[in-house]
């Protein structure tokens, strides 16, 4: 529908004509005549929304079906709250700038930007398999071997994000979907920093606590290894079944001394192998100095890790002290 005409619908009830122009979408509307309840609009600039897919701070996300190109996609959409506060209208364009800057097997595409109804929204791939975080929850954790070839295809995807200058900085099981294949895909850089040299520094900590790097925490600049940490934790949490930390709120007091404090894998989980439990715990050194030197030398010890897995010759599990 184009910008600025009515969007007309009848209450599903008593059949009332109600404006729903300036209503969001999939809003429940009182019909003034019956008092019953209309669940309202569903086309949307250039595309049908489905269904409602997830809720964020800032943002509400729809299954959708783009109607020029006749594709199913995936619609974000600003909140009406943030209609005309220009940060954060700039933080989600830069967030669909930052995306569609390069190009991986292993990130989410995004496909377009665009208004309607004044509201802002970012079009980009469906990825039909669900979020990590749904299958880690639903299973308890994940078997190394499965776990160890999708943690391969996330640094991969970190890698290809540092190339084009990016930190993602919000690294963690819910930014990580799955395709029809079981294949990984990096998603939402809303929190994303374009680095300078290297390395980039915040202004606010908007990070998930269970992830957090501790330079994060201490408001000092950041770099790929940062990413590393979230991404060390997030794998810590699947192979574990438990985050690194149970700590759930940003207090940067209370954070500070639980990042001190993590067990090391092996002893969250005594099963797994000591190559394994090697990795991630160097990946989520407190100290950026002691982590891996690059995404290349992870993907190595990852890549060894697994092979040691799939041959069986594996180090045996670390006895936990």
């Amino acid at each position: 529908m184009p910008e600025g005409e009515l969007e007309i619908v009848n209450c599903q009830a008593c059949g009332q004509s109600l404006d729903v122009s300036e209503v969001a979408p999939f809003s429940n509307v009182e019909c003034p005549v019956c008092g019953k309840h209309t669940r309202v609009k569903r086309e949307f600039g250039p595309y049908t929304l489905m269904k409602r897919h997830a809720i964020g701070g800032m943002s509400v996300v729809f299954m959708a079906q783009d109607n020029t190109l006749n594709r199913e996609v995936i619609v974000k959409i600003l909140n009406e709250e943030y209609g005309s506060d220009d940060k954060r209208i700039a933080a989600f364009e830069e967030e669909a700038r930052i995306t569609a800057s390069f190009s991986h097997p292993h990130v989410v595409r995004v496909f377009t930007t665009g208004r309607a109804f004044g509201r802002f929204y970012i079009a980009m791939e469906l990825v039909p398999g669900g979020h990590f975080e749904h299958h880690i929850r639903e299973r308890g954790s994940i078997p190394e071997a499965e776990m160890l070839p999708l943690a391969v295809q996330v640094v991969a995807g970190l890698k290809a994000a540092q190339a084009a200058g990016l930190i993602h900085r919000d690294m963690k099981p819910g930014n990580i979907l799955l395709d029809a294949a079981g294949n990984a895909k990096i998603v939402d850089f809303g929190l994303a920093l374009v680095t300078k040299g290297g390395k980039a520094q915040a202004t606010e900590i908007w990070a998930t606590p269970y992830y957090v790097p501790p330079e994060t925490i201490e408001g000092l600049p950041e770099d790929f290894r940062s990413d590393m940490y979230a991404f060390g934790a997030t794998l810590y949490h699947a192979l574990a079944g438990k985050p690194p930390c149970d700590e759930e709120s940003m207090d940067t007091n209370k954070l500070r001394e639980v990042k001190k404090k993590i067990q090391p894998l092996a002893k969250a989980a005594p099963h797994l192998s000591a190559d394994t439990c090697a990795v991630v715990d160097r990946a989520m050194a407190h100290d950026p100095a002691l982590r891996f030197r690059s995404y290349d030398d992870l993907l190595a010890a990852l890549e060894t890790a697994r092979q040691r897995l799939v041959s069986g010759v594996v180090s045996p599990p670390v006895k936990a002290g």
